[in-house]
């Protein structure tokens, strides 16, 4: 934990739940810095200031690096390989060295474009790092920021055969320090099994809260008698259009796959109903439950 606490100022470019969630966590443990919160809505940085979330604000770049040696970028995964280039072009190499990090859901597609920026442009005095706290909410803004949002949370780091080791350190005492649990992929990896694990339940849960509502006849709507089974499988679907739509394209390949995965047990299942294989049906439920039952006992019952 001593690196976290030997940083003078820690940037937050977008200070919303994550990077709300972010600035709490810091204050909370003990960082003795400065946490700086960086965006371009005045309103939303003043709300975040008043939440305690930062200790100042700035919606100028130069101000956000300026003494910085931590630079969290906390905005749509589609926006940061255009904010790093502002920060190579912005940054005084003269002065000192700055760690980029991220939050975003997609990795393969962004690491490999912004460690091809820094090579290209010979931007020695920063490094990058590939970052994703599974950790969050359908809700957004810096309204539901929580400084206990990374306790016991995974944060998946993705480094590749060019990533400084300094800087990865760093990275992974600075998610420590705020208790999340670091764990190292590589960005294919990382987007292959979290496309599975989180990307695809969304587009289903998607799918499935659109499929019930078109489901009506004149004596009523599906939806409206729907009860906690519907809520609790759909519940992610109130995630951010915006947010959703960034990770589905930049993971559009693996997602593709996944999805002929579905389609291909769908297709199978339909014709065990057809066929009236009860036998089969239900092993595949007991499978199911089974699954679940583990899931929930390795976290805790939720």
């Amino acid at each position: 934990m001593e690196q976290i606490q030997q940083l003078r100022r820690i940037t937050i470019w977008g200070v919303g739940l994550i990077g709300g969630s972010l600035g709490l966590a810091l204050k909370k443990n003990g960082f003795q810095g400065q946490r700086l919160g960086l965006g371009r809505n005045i309103g939303r940085l003043e709300d975040a200031l008043e939440r305690d979330a930062v200790d100042v604000i700035t919606t100028e770049l130069a101000e956000g690096l300026r003494e910085t040696d931590l630079l969290v970028l906390c905005t749509p995964v589609a926006l940061v390989p255009r904010l790093v280039q502002r920060i190579i072009e912005s940054v005084d190499t003269r002065q000192h060295r700055i760690v980029l990090t991220d939050v975003g859901s997609t990795k393969s597609t962004l690491v490999e474009t912004i460690e091809t920026q820094l090579q290209e442009q010979r931007a020695d005095a920063l490094s990058f790092i590939g970052g994703h706290p599974m950790a969050g909410s359908h809700e957004t803004g810096v309204a539901a920021a929580r400084a206990t949002l990374f306790q016991k949370a995974t944060c998946i780091l993705t480094p590749t055969p060019n990533t400084d080791a300094d800087a990865l350190a760093l990275i992974k005492n600075l998610w420590e320090f705020v208790g999340a649990v670091p764990h190292l992929l590589s960005p294919k990896t990382h987007d292959l099994l979290i496309g599975a694990a989180s990307h695809l339940p969304h587009l289903v849960a998607s799918l499935l809260t659109n499929t019930v509502a078109n489901v009506e006849t004149e004596d009523g709507k599906a939806l409206d008698f729907t009860a906690t089974g519907f809520r609790d499988s759909t519940r992610i679907a109130a995630g951010s259009p915006d947010l959703w739509t960034d990770i589905f394209t930049e993971n559009r390949d693996v997602l593709v796959s996944l999805i002929d995965d579905i389609v291909e047990n769908l297709t199978a299942f339909k014709t065990l109903l057809q066929t009236d294989n009860l036998v089969e049906i239900e092993r595949l439920l007991l499978k199911a439950q089974g699954i679940v039952k583990k899931q929930r006992e390795k976290l805790g019952g939720a």
